[in-house]
């Protein structure tokens, strides 16, 4: 929305292309190197760290809305400072976040892909919950391959959410569970013991 308050026409007449990429360049390439080396210098990191971390120096609407503040203010030569900026961030965005990918392969900086999960469940209570419990399903724990009405997990205790590979499963007493679940219980037991069901134990 912030980049539909800039006319795309009047950049070649004022010359925001030819000084945003200017400015877009330095800041890229020399000012914010420099500036990370210094603030890195105490740092225990690898040199491929150190540069990944100089180069990925990302921008987005926050510049745009604080330049937006030039126009308001009234300032000279606001809306072409105004374009500048925009400039500077359609850069920053567009070329430098592109190569994040290829500069953290270059750097071996280790990367991985995280699938996407846009929905979450969650309550806010006034006081801390007590008898709150998460658990992850360990490889060869006693939850792992037993249905729910198999764990000895007392009577006051109830398994109120299954989460399998980011889905919500329904929950019966047939639900199997499997390595990786997360599950979420209310206990009035002791939450140790309750634990134990999740965890591998050393043979």
């Amino acid at each position: 929305m912030l980049g539909l308050t800039v006319p795309l026409w009047t950049f070649t007449a004022e010359g925001a292309w030819t000084d945003g990429l200017v400015l877009a360049v330095v800041l890229a390439l020399v000012v914010r190197p420099v500036v990370m080396a210094v603030l890195l210098s105490r740092m225990r990191m690898s040199t491929g760290e150190r540069v990944f971390l100089a180069f990925t120096g990302l921008k987005g609407a926050v510049p745009v809305l604080l330049g937006s503040y030039i126009v308001s203010s009234q300032v000279a030569d606001a809306d072409r400072l105004y374009d500048i900026v925009f400039v500077v961030v359609v850069f920053s965005v567009v070329v430098q976040g592109s190569l994040v990918p290829t500069v953290a392969r270059w750097c071996r900086v280790p990367t991985r892909s995280v699938e996407l999960e846009p929905w979450a469940l969650g309550v806010r209570l006034r006081d801390r919950p007590e008898g709150v419990a998460r658990h992850v399903v360990a490889e060869g724990s006693p939850a792992d391959g037993a249905t729910i009405e198999e764990l000895d997990i007392g009577e006051d205790t109830w398994i109120s959410l299954v989460v399998r590979e980011g889905r919500l499963l329904p929950v019966s007493g047939s639900t199997r569970l499997r390595t990786g679940d997360e599950v979420l219980l209310l206990t009035g037991d002791d939450e140790k013991t309750c634990a134990q069901l999740f965890t591998s134990h050393p043979t």
